[in-house]
């Protein structure tokens, strides 16, 4: 796919991803527990505070990310197209191409829950900082995109889908460090469909690795949360066939 190689190359964050993970998960500074929530509440993750605001529309970054939207939709093809659509399911059991086929919710009824109650604090988090942001999609600006999937009546910036997959990376790859880098690039074409599609730029999945890294570093001082990490992960250790 010659669109999202040509955009990976140019995305300092994509080659920082990880060392701004693990600087993140390594610092000190946390707010207090959550208040509302699952594990963490939106406030926990002021995502307006350290996101960098996107590009203007009409500016030359703000071509450029257009540019990329329409680049991709380009280099759409049949095979692209299918995976872009499977997708947009936001569910922990789409990463089971890196985790092997005993990753299934059949097998992994706690944790499930627990990948769901990420999912949910995610959500709230990225929620706050769309509104702040207000972005308009791709396809608003230029109505020449033809977008694969419904349009989206939320903002477009941060990305709610690349954060989501950033942050299953990030836990998953906790659990099982032996697939940290095919988790990783999985996470990358998962948020990277979301251009493909036609409603995200590329900026907005840049926006949502660095979500997913604050909400990593916030969970990681939550008692409830490394509770339920815990049993979560021996779970799936056992399911998938791996030693504790």
């Amino acid at each position: 796919m010659r669109a999202k190689t040509f955009w990976m190359a140019r995305s300092p964050l994509y080659v920082l991803l990880p060392i701004i993970v693990m600087c993140l998960m390594n610092s000190g500074g946390y707010r207090a527990a959550a208040a509302s929530g699952y594990y963490i509440a939106a406030s926990q993750v002021d995502l307006a505070e350290v996101l960098p605001p996107p590009p203007p529309a009409g500016s030359a970054r703000g071509r450029a990310d257009l540019q990329a939207v329409l680049d991709a939709e380009h280099h759409r093809n049949n095979r692209v197209i299918a995976a872009a659509l499977a997708d947009l399911d936001q569910s922990v059991f789409r990463f089971a191409d890196v985790m092997g086929s005993g990753f299934n919710s059949r097998n992994l009824p706690f944790a499930t829950v627990f990948f769901q109650r990420l999912a949910s604090d995610a959500e709230e988090a990225d929620a706050a900082a769309k509104v702040h942001f207000n972005r308009l999609r791709p396809f608003a600006v230029d109505r020449e995109i033809q977008t694969l999937v419904p349009k989206p009546s939320s903002p477009s910036y941060p990305s709610g889908h690349a954060t989501f997959a950033y942050v299953n990376a990030i836990v998953l790859s906790n659990m099982v460090p032996e697939k940290t880098e095919a988790l990783f690039n999985r996470a990358t074409d998962y948020a990277y469909h979301r251009v493909v599609e036609g409603v995200h730029y590329p900026t907005d999945i840049e926006a949502g690795m660095i979500s997913a890294s604050v909400i990593a570093n916030v969970l990681l001082h939550q008692p409830g949360y490394l509770t339920d990490y815990v049993r979560a992960r021996t779970e799936v250790r056992h399911a998938i066939g791996l030693k504790q």
